[in-house]
């Protein structure tokens, strides 16, 4: 494992952290039953976990280039999500009792998430079988991944993926999906000895219309049985597995953010990477921005050869902002394709009118992200800097236009989308 983030440290900002987290782990696996037990009742095990909130926001007080109030007060809305988020993973899932939630919302972020996905999660264990079961809905696909766990814990391998298009789904639309033990059927993915997680992706291309799909999923042999009573030593690993996924997200993904600022060109945009730790058919482009006031960016690219394909703004924290209620992505069924076959993307703090256009939300630093993904290409897009009052004579005359009230609806469909992919 280790063997694999070193061939692809150029790659991986927060490597150092990653290794730091691998080290924690090694030393925690090692403590036996009783002297988790013991920490627990001395509230050694509680202060630890306290500690670790604390460093968390230390973090977020210290990162550099992030002093201004409003940036602040996003860094402890999103450690707010994280601390929930980190909580709910560390003490309601368990692999003898499965059950999916989600880890990632219009509220909880973290990781540079999709604005077109939604992320759903369960813990396992490699040695035991699985039957997950749903309906396939309308989403455009659905990836589900068998994981060692969270790269930015240093966890990075992938064991298995199976993608929508694979599973075979009876005619009302419901599917059955066998993970581990012996091969049932033609749904089924095998468990690696070392598997921990599930992770299911689904992506919605077509806000206005797509249904998600659905997911449940049973430890098979221990269907009717009660799960283990909690005793003191594992209530200890709770408390050490929250407060590392905490502090650790928040440190890992700083550290990322300051790694793309080092090796920033304002004049270009990196190409896209496969990372250690995600899906293998991603191809993440990650980059930094600067943007002044009253300036604009124009992206221009042909259009990979991918089944999808995205562009989307991400926040100082590496988080997501707020994609219900700010037009700061779009995929490849919602942009608008030129004639000559080429895509125009516009970055801008103030709407320029054009139905291709990023907010930035008047942010004028940030990340910009792309991806391409089951791609046979990677066409790298070139940046063109001007005024924003110079952005519709640069366009091609056939730009569609957008005014203030299209943009009002688009927003509005923006916000019934997240009702929809959120219902409880």
């Amino acid at each position: 494992m280790t063997d694999s983030l070193d061939r692809l440290a150029p790659a991986l900002g927060g490597l150092a952290k990653a290794k730091e987290l691998q080290r924690e782990g090694a030393r925690r696996s090692q403590r036996s039953p009783e002297q988790n037990a013991r920490r627990l009742l001395s509230g050694e095990a509680w202060s630890d976990f306290c500690h670790a909130l604390e460093a968390a926001g230390r973090t977020i007080l210290d990162a550099p280039g992030r002093e201004d109030p409003d940036v602040q007060a996003e860094g402890f809305r999103y450690l707010l999500g994280l601390t929930k988020v980190g909580i709910s993973q560390a003490a309601e899932l368990e692999p003898e009792q499965p059950r999916f939630i989600r880890i990632v919302d219009s509220f909880i972020g973290g990781g540079a998430e999709n604005a077109d996905n939604s992320y759903a999660h369960a813990h396992i264990r490699g040695d035991l079988a699985y039957r997950l079961w749903g309906t396939r809905g309308t989403v455009e696909t659905f990836l589900v991944e068998i994981k060692e766990g969270f790269m930015q814990l240093g966890d990075v391998r992938n064991f298995a993926t199976l993608e929508a298009s694979e599973l075979e789904v009876e005619p009302d639309g419901s599917f059955e999906l066998f993970l581990g033990g012996e091969r049932r059927g033609p749904n089924w993915l095998p468990l690696d000895p070392d598997a921990k997680q599930i992770l299911i992706r689904q992506y919605f291309c077509d806000w206005d219309s797509e249904v998600p799909a659905t997911f449940d999923i049973e430890c098979l042999g221990r269907e009717g049985l009660p799960p283990k009573k909690l005793d003191a030593a594992r209530a200890a690993e709770m408390l050490d597995d929250a407060g590392r996924n905490i502090a650790g997200t928040v440190a890992f993904w700083q550290e990322w953010v300051e790694d793309l600022k080092k090796r920033y060109d304002r004049d270009a945009i990196k190409p896209a990477e496969i990372y250690v730790g995600g899906a293998d058919d991603i191809a993440y482009g990650n980059d930094y921005y600067e943007l002044a006031e009253g300036e604009a960016m124009i992206l221009e690219f042909e259009p990979p050869q991918a089944r999808y394909w995205a562009f989307q703004l991400i926040d100082l924290w590496f988080k997501t902002p707020d994609w219900p209620n700010q037009k700061m992505s779009i995929n490849h069924r919602q942009a608008h394709i030129d004639s000559d076959g080429r895509c125009r993307i516009v970055v801008a703090h103030e709407d320029p009118g054009i139905d291709n256009w990023l907010d930035t939300a008047g942010e004028t630093e940030g990340v910009l992200q792309y991806r391409w993904i089951w791609t046979e290409d990677n066409p790298l897009p070139g940046l063109r800097r001007l005024p924003v009052s110079e952005v519709r004579d640069a366009l091609p005359a056939g730009t569609p236009m957008v005014t203030p009230a299209e943009r009002r609806d688009e927003i509005h469909r923006r916000q019934l989308h997240r009702l929809r992919r959120e219902r409880i």
